[in-house]
C-alpha cells in the first residue's frame, strides 16, 4: 500500500450510504438522518475525524476555560450566544444529540456536566 492511500473500514461505506439514503428521503435537519451521521462520523477513519475537527472550529466560539488537566472546553451559553440562539434551543439540541448517540450505542464522554472549568478572563 502506498503512503498516499488510507484504510477506510468497510462500515464506513455502508453508514455513509445509509446516511444519504436517509437525507434523501426524510431531509437533512431529521432526526433519522442526524442518527445516520452520527454512525457514518462514528465509523469514519481517525484522518477523516480530524480533518472534520480542524474544519469545525470555524464554527465554535473561543474557548471557554480549560479543565485542570489543560483540556480546553466550551461552555453551552457561549456556543449559543456564538450561533445566536438561546441558552434554552442550545441545551434542548445538545440533549437530543446526547439522546440520539446514546440511543445508538454511541460515547458522550465529551460532554461535560458540572465540571470545574477554569474560565479564561
Amino acid at each position: 500500500m502506498k503512503n498516499n492511500q488510507r484504510h477506510i473500514n468497510p462500515e464506513f461505506f455502508k453508514a455513509l450510504n445509509h446516511y444519504k439514503a436517509m437525507v434523501k428521503q426524510y431531509g437533512e435537519e431529521h432526526p433519522i438522518a442526524m442518527q445516520a451521521f452520527m454512525l457514518a462520523f462514528e465509523y469514519s477513519p481517525q484522518w477523516m475525524k480530524d480533518e472534520a475537527y480542524a474544519m469545525a472550529d470555524e464554527y465554535l466560539p473561543k474557548t471557554s476555560g480549560y479543565l485542570d488537566n489543560g483540556e480546553p472546553v466550551y461552555s453551552l451559553q457561549d456556543i449559543a450566544k456564538h450561533h445566536g440562539v438561546s441558552f434554552e434551543e442550545a441545551e434542548k439540541n445538545l440533549l437530543t444529540m446526547m439522546q440520539n448517540r446514546d440511543e445508538l450505542g454511541l460515547s458522550t464522554d465529551g460532554v461535560l456536566i458540572n465540571a470545574h472549568v477554569n474560565r479564561i478572563q
